[in-house]
């Protein structure tokens, strides 16, 4: 009659605990010989009698004879482990679950192991065992086998049981490692074979029903399966292909030649990082594990047992081990403790045997010992114009956003990464719906300043340290500029607004290694109009704006200055800021003659500037009053050079018209064109005239007369040394 497989695992356990009891029977008759009758010896273990002392120090036992009793004890354990054997050959077949070989398998086990899991899961399964494993240790309060009385019954030899002990000795081994329970404070006085043989409460757990995620491990730990929804991949395509091919062809090749492999992938937050390997993860057919590192930390039990952890769990489940935030791990100033700690972790994750991958925002150099793990590098950049604005598309038609926008505009403003243009469409949909009253978020158009808002929710940058946020309030109606310089400022905004069509649709991306930001230069005299022209700009862009402080920036010190800048530009690269630096003069002068290692060190930075300038994919805006002071390398560097000239009388006229708003009560005696005519000074002074002149208008409860306003000329000269003539004034 053919052997049956097994239904589920309970029926497994059936044939193992028949398969137990009969060890037990044979080795209480084994000790029966040697012992005296337990039903008589009311004193068993509170003392050692003279009997008992000589037969333990003469060591009798192993070499006692078997009778035939033991030898048909024998048979039937015989019997029975040929039963269960052929009854697990056909759960195989039949594809049937059963928790406890699956667990030797994943974990490598041996027989002799895997009958230790069984005799910890015993007295799980039946409370009889709690009082039979205590009657055989002479300790009826001990309800768990210890390690001497689980080596008599899982070994059938002496040879088999010294090898056992060996796995019990050896911590970092598989059994001790993610199978056993770890005493936290264990017995220093206590012998090893003393100590209680116990499984792990989630190794008990996955036996009996396979369960889910250990829960110790959340909120670090989340768990993707292969068959969960996943968002699209829209971008680095030919990533994901590369991996499936690389790793395809690895699983592919023989067992001998296979390296454990390790992925090291940085890139920006949102950049698709965790979604190439779910990805992966559901072609192979694998769950995966992600592990949040930064959560991993603020846990109070050490980095090294949390590993521990989680590796089993990977190995239970036979997942992808993915680790995110690897960044935590790398401190600015790495002290002992995170060297020693960092070295664990690498030196952990080599002993696991399945695929790992390591994301990170930024890259950190790996030092892994192992040489069987092979370790693959990438960076997941941000994607180009024609990415960016494909993204947008995709990504408003999927949450249903109804907007008349040029989405080619936005991907050429915001370098952004895909979870970040999702996440500002989110929000500002929920912006724009509370503006519209309360109405539902779907059903409200998408306004264009709560895009913007959303935009900049996305980007945490740290420029307040070393600039100073300005609000644009000016446009271009505002701004009183000659034809040229006004239509060179309109050039260079629309070079950011069709980035998308230049550099995406018509491929000039592919041709420029680097330059693609837009740098412009601004000369002329104080007040001409460079800093509201700046404002303008950024307000046309609706990007924000920072005034760079050089006093914060330039220092004395060797590699200080180089250092700022970096910070700068590196804060800025992830808003797309518009940066202006005004009075550049100090730093960007004529190349001096190098006399001495200050003038050598000087012309570095001011190299180290322009370098930096022509990475940033933003906008770069200096300011300067004298134009003749710059070298005219640096100048053939820079996109724009718009030259602001002292206003002549016409334009001063415009700006004097200009200057005041309409709800202004200005009186019919003010005559601007005698006021443009009679006074050359420039806007930003005419700016401080106009407001001046309407506080004393204010203070005397007048409208603006022209009085108010000589007055304040007179002031303003006055501020530069100036005089004006009685003659000049006296009639106001």
């Amino acid at each position: 009659m053919a052997v049956q497989g097994y239904i589920h695992a309970w029926e497994h356990y059936k044939d193992e605990l028949a398969l137990l009891d009969k060890k037990l029977e044979l080795l209480y008759k084994r000790r029966q010989k040697l012992t005296p009758d337990p039903q008589t010896d009311s004193f068993r273990g509170m003392f050692v009698s003279e009997d008992e002392f000589i037969r333990l120090v003469g060591g009798i036992g192993e070499q006692a004879e078997i009778d035939e009793e033991e030898r048909q004890i024998l048979a039937a354990i015989g019997d029975l482990e040929t039963f269960v054997a052929e009854r697990l050959d056909q759960s195989r077949e039949t594809g049937v679950f059963l928790p406890l070989s699956y667990i030797t398998s994943v974990f490598g086990l041996s027989q002799v192991e895997e009958r230790f899991v069984m005799l910890g899961l015993a007295v799980e399964l039946d409370r009889k065992y709690e009082r039979i494993f205590g009657f055989l240790q002479d300790d009826l309060t001990s309800k768990t086998p210890n390690i001497s009385l689980a080596l008599q019954i899982a070994c059938s030899h002496p040879e088999e049981m010294r090898a056992a002990r060996t796995t019990f000795m050896a911590p970092e081994g598989r059994l001790a490692r993610y199978l056993l329970h770890r005493d936290e404070q264990p017995n220093s006085s206590q012998s090893l074979l003393s100590r209680p043989l116990l499984l792990d409460k989630r190794i008990i757990t996955f036996l009996m029903d396979s369960g889910e995620v250990d829960p110790k491990l959340k909120p670090a730990v989340q768990m993707v399966y292969p068959d969960d929804e996943l968002d699209p991949l829209l971008v680095h395509e030919d990533f994901q292909l590369r991996l499936r091919g690389f790793i395809g062809e690895m699983l592919q090749s023989p067992a001998a030649e296979r390296k454990r492999l390790a992925f090291h992938v940085w890139g920006n937050a949102g950049a698709g990082k965790k979604l190439q390997v779910m990805h992966l993860s559901r072609f192979f057919k694998k769950p995966l594990l992600l592990v949040d590192l930064a959560d991993v930390l603020l846990h109070a039990v050490s980095l090294e047992e949390q590993l521990s952890v989680i590796i089993r769990e990977a190995i239970l489940h036979q997942a992808v081990l993915c680790f995110t935030r690897l960044e935590v791990l790398y401190p600015e100033e790495p002290d002992l403790a995170a060297q020693q700690r960092l070295g664990r972790f690498h030196e952990l994750l080599d002993g696991y045997g399945g695929m790992v991958f390591l994301l990170a925002g930024t890259y950190n150099r790996q030092s892994w010992k192992s040489k069987e793990r092979l370790l693959l590098e990438h960076e997941l950049q941000v994607p180009d114009e024609g990415g960016r604005e494909r993204l947008w598309t995709a990504f408003a038609r999927e949450l249903g956003v109804s907007a008349d926008l040029d989405f080619a505009v936005m991907s050429g403003k915001f370098r952004f990464t895909p979870g970040q243009i999702r996440r500002a469409l989110t929000l500002a949909r929920g912006y724009s719906a509370w503006q519209a009253g309360g109405e539902s978020p779907a059903a409200a158009p998408l306004r264009v300043d709560a895009l913007y808002k959303a935009c900049y929710q996305q980007v945490q940058h740290k420029l307040e340290r070393k600039a100073t946020r300005i609000e644009p309030r000016y446009g271009w109606e505002d701004i009183v500029l000659p034809p040229e310089q006004k239509d060179q400022l309109r050039n260079a905004c629309n070079q950011v607004k069709y980035r998308g069509v230049v550099y995406g649709d018509w491929g000039f991306e592919k041709k420029l290694a680097y330059g693609k930001g837009l740098s412009m230069l601004f000369a002329g005299p104080p007040g001409t109009g460079k800093t509201m022209s700046a404002q303008v700009v950024a307000g046309d862009l609706q990007l924000e704006l920072y005034k760079v402080d050089l006093s914060q920036v330039i220092s004395k010190y060797i590699g200080e200055t180089e250092k700022n800048l970096h910070e700068i530009f590196e804060e800025a690269q992830l808003s797309n800021a518009v940066l202006f630096f005004d009075e550049t003069d100090a730093l960007f002068g004529k190349r001096s003659e190098v006399k001495d290692s200050h003038d050598k060190y000087a012309n570095i930075e001011t190299a180290y500037l322009l370098q930096k300038m022509e990475e940033y994919q933003g906008i770069t805006v200096l300011a300067t009053n004298l134009l003749n002071n710059i070298d005219e390398a640096f100048l053939r560097r820079i996109n724009y050079v718009i030259k602001f000239p002292f206003p002549d009388s016409e334009y001063r006229e415009k700006i004097w018209q200009a200057m005041f708003p309409a709800a202004a009560p200005l009186s019919d005696d003010v005559d601007f064109k005698y006021l443009a005519q009679r006074y050359e000074i420039a806007g930003g002074n005419i700016k401080n005239v106009v407001v001046s002149s309407a506080f004393l208008a204010a203070e005397a409860g007048q409208p603006i007369r022209m009085q108010h306003i000589i007055k304040s000329i007179r002031h303003e000269l006055q501020k530069s040394g100036k005089i004006l003539a009685r003659q000049e004034w006296e009639e106001y």
